[in-house]
């Protein structure tokens, strides 16, 4: 009985700290809200759909080849992620950028692979827009394990997409 008690002592002050950190980005609507407009103004004639998330907004737009993309960012994908820095450098909220691949055609990759090595580029572009953008963006990349919903208003139904995540924290910033 002693055994279980310590161990779930021991598991509750290992895993709390990483819990603790992750409380402050809890949905928050005044966030989301004062997030969404300036965003659906500033998007409005791109193709970058604004949606509303449990984790605050998502920038979505579609990558047309995941093959040229994997080589080397399109000029179309670097415009698109150009106006995407403009906005994120005048926000301070955290981002996370995922990209998806689900029907790379080279057998020798993988997607998740090809879709890391695209989201680290996108990476790499937003922060030269601004320095300062670094210190609070993140990568991912999911290859084909997290399909779009097949839903009538998620911003496109996607298999190749890339979904920027400004995510909101209990402050409303």
């Amino acid at each position: 009985m002693y055994k279980s008690i310590i161990l779930m002592l021991l598991l509750t002050n290992l895993i709390l700290p990483a819990f603790a950190e992750e409380v402050k980005f809890i949905l928050h609507d005044s966030c989301i809200n004062n997030l969404y407009k300036p965003a659906a103004l500033y998007f409005e004639n791109s193709e970058i759909y604004v949606i509303r998330d449990s984790r605050g907004i998502i920038l979505r737009f579609g990558l047309v080849e995941p093959e040229t993309e994997y080589r080397c960012l399109t000029d179309k994908t670097l415009e698109k992620i150009q106006k995407v820095g403009v906005f994120l450098a005048k926000i301070k909220n955290p981002v996370i950028i995922e990209v998806h691949v689900a029907d790379f055609k080279n057998n020798s990759i993988k997607n998740w692979e090809v879709s890391a090595i695209i989201a680290g580029r996108l990476v790499q572009m937003i922060c030269l827009i601004d320095k300062q953008l670094k210190d609070r963006i993140s990568s991912v990349g999911f290859g084909e394990f997290l399909p779009a919903k097949n839903t009538s208003n998620n911003g496109g139904n996607f298999s190749n997409r890339v979904d920027i995540i400004i995510l909101c924290n209990i402050s409303g910033e």
